[in-house]
């Protein structure tokens, strides 16, 4: 029973060496990060919550049984596109992991209270073993929108969520943006921030999902290519891994 009991558990991605991390884009802003030996999940969407005028133009290849064994889920938001309750208190009970995310988001879940883990702006924490800042975001649409900061084994990584360009000094080895335009900033936005910030590596987010967001990338490359001298953009298919060497 016990050896078949691990057979069904889902596995963990593979462990980073001490200067690897791994980056998989879902779709959207549902990202999935191996930081070392830490498996954590952003805003997981599988869009069976997505309203009926949010029609949308991409196919998600991945179930949430498939995806790995997390250690934390961090949710930036309590809009449908970042916050799939279903799934997540799926995920959740599934590996025993925290859920941290405004109290918006927490409020609505149906976890135990210790996997609940409400934050509010400029809160820092311990997730993990990671350290997270709670850091906001411009985005008036949400009641209530942030962004994070982890830093583990001396390596950061910002998400931030759904945000338009703004004033906030991030330094950080990746930074992982949105640029769809509407709800967030654009590409040229995008470009300012990193250049503005100098992360090492930076990873578009939050296009192309819906009509609505629809983003020329190959001008997303040429003006980063143009612009960011000191930060590799790297820009993810959907369902796809990049392995970052920092």
């Amino acid at each position: 029973m016990v050896q078949l009991l691990k057979k069904l558990m889902p596995k963990k991605v593979e462990e980073c060496t001490q200067d690897k991390i791994y980056i998989t884009k879902y779709w959207h802003s549902f990202i999935l990060i191996n930081f070392f030996d830490k498996t954590i999940l952003f805003d997981p969407f599988f869009g069976s919550n997505a309203p009926d005028n949010f029609e949308a133009a991409e196919k998600l290849e991945i179930t949430k049984e498939a995806i790995p064994k997390l250690d934390a889920i961090f949710i930036s938001h309590e809009h449908f596109d970042h916050f799939d309750k279903g799934a997540v208190e799926f995920l959740a009970k599934r590996d025993n992991c925290p859920v941290i995310a405004p109290s918006l988001v927490t409020n609505q879940l149906d976890l135990e209270n210790s996997q609940k883990r409400t934050i509010k702006i400029d809160d820092k924490i311990k997730v993990a073993n990671m350290d997270v800042i709670v850091v906001p975001a411009q985005h008036p649409q949400s009641q209530y929108s942030v962004g994070f900061l982890l830093k583990y084994q001396e390596k950061d990584i910002y998400f931030a969520g759904d945000t338009y360009d703004q004033n906030i000094d991030v330094k950080v080895d990746i930074a992982i943006l949105p640029c769809g335009g509407v709800f967030t900033m654009d590409i040229f936005e995008f470009v300012a921030f990193a250049r503005k910030t100098e992360p090492k590596v930076t990873i578009p987010m939050h296009y192309n999902t819906f009509s609505l967001i629809k983003t020329n990338m190959d001008k997303l490359k040429e003006r980063a290519s143009e612009k960011l001298k000191n930060t590799k953009l790297i820009v993810l298919d959907n369902c796809k891994k990049t392995e970052i060497k920092i």
